[in-house]
């Protein structure tokens, strides 16, 4: 599910206009300098500002610019599915391409994260920029707020295997994931042995993709939900516990909700040939069933023609 930003410029006018086309958000201003976070559209802003682009070039005969900047995402809401870390790496993508600055995937993650630590003082993980930049499917080793990147491998048949068997379920908006990460935060000296039960779940994910065994892996989903759950009460929720066992008894084996949790998506593995009817599960829940594809390229960015 992908997060699209739309940049134009256009000379002869000055000033800037940020756009939701999804939730009809828009924010404009003339001066980078004046401009406010005021809870619509400032991760766009932040970006922005950061990038340095102006509305006015200087010189001895300056000349005006009017940046219009767009976005529009795949996935609902508050989805958990890193689609506030996809923004930021398009939004900083597509505004390095402009300006000529040539970025490698890591670089473009790192900015984008520095837009909710340090711009919106916002608490953040680092995974979702790079899974947004990279694309594909990684095993990360993360010492916060640094990430080694390990692009996996897998055989066209588990590739395949995955995006059969995958059930991508809406619950429901989830709640503010850095609010949720700071109710983490503050009990996480409690709760040493489920963190490093999180890491062992990321590493038997990756043997098991590498031996192309989907029973493992479901094993480390299943045990990844497990840990997750310890950390917060708000991780899971009413209708996530329903879903989970709904899937259960439709044959899912394996079942991790995503992001920060307290709502949005869930991630299930369907036994083989066993989607359709975990879907039909999610469905009579009145639940939104998404498309649950493997994206291999990460960000792109291109000029239209004309």
């Amino acid at each position: 599910l992908y997060t699209y930003v739309t940049l134009r410029v256009r000379e002869g006018a000055e000033g800037f206009t940020l756009e939701s086309l999804d939730t009809n958000e828009r924010s404009s201003f003339q001066d980078v300098r004046r401009m406010e976070y005021d809870g619509v559209l400032d991760l766009l802003k932040a970006a922005v500002a950061r990038s340095g682009i102006e509305s006015r070039r200087g010189g001895l005969y300056p000349v005006r610019r009017e940046v219009t900047v767009q976005v529009r995402s795949d996935a609902p809401p508050a989805s958990g599915l890193g689609s506030s870390a996809a923004l930021g790496v398009a939004a900083m993508g597509a505004l390095a391409a402009f300006q000529n600055r040539h970025l490698l995937p890591h670089e473009l993650a790192r900015e984008s994260q520095l837009l909710e630590t340090e711009d919106l003082k916002l608490e953040c993980g680092v995974q979702d920029q790079f899974a947004a930049a990279y694309g594909g499917v990684s095993f990360m080793e993360v010492e916060y707020p640094a990430a080694r990147v390990f692009p996996l491998p897998l055989s066209a048949a588990t590739r395949c295997e995955l995006e059969e068997r995958f059930v991508l379920v809406y619950t429901g908006k989830s709640h503010f994931s850095s609010g949720m990460h700071q109710k983490v935060i503050s009990e996480a000296d409690r709760h040493k042995a489920d963190f490093d039960q999180l890491a062992r779940a990321a590493v038997a994910g990756k043997e098991a993709l590498l031996s192309d065994d989907l029973d493992a892996f479901a094993a480390a989903m299943n045990m990844n939900w497990e840990a997750q759950k310890n950390l917060h009460t708000d991780i899971t929720t009413p209708e996530m516990e329903s879903l989970h066992q709904a899937a259960l008894a439709a044959g899912a084996t394996g079942f991790k909700a995503n992001g920060a949790g307290g709502g949005g998506t869930v991630t299930i593995l369907a036994k083989r040939n066993g989607s359709a009817a975990v879907k039909r599960a999610a469905e009579e829940l009145g639940m939104l069933v998404l498309p649950a594809l493997i994206d291999t390229t990460g960000l792109q960015v291109w000029q239209a023609g004309g």
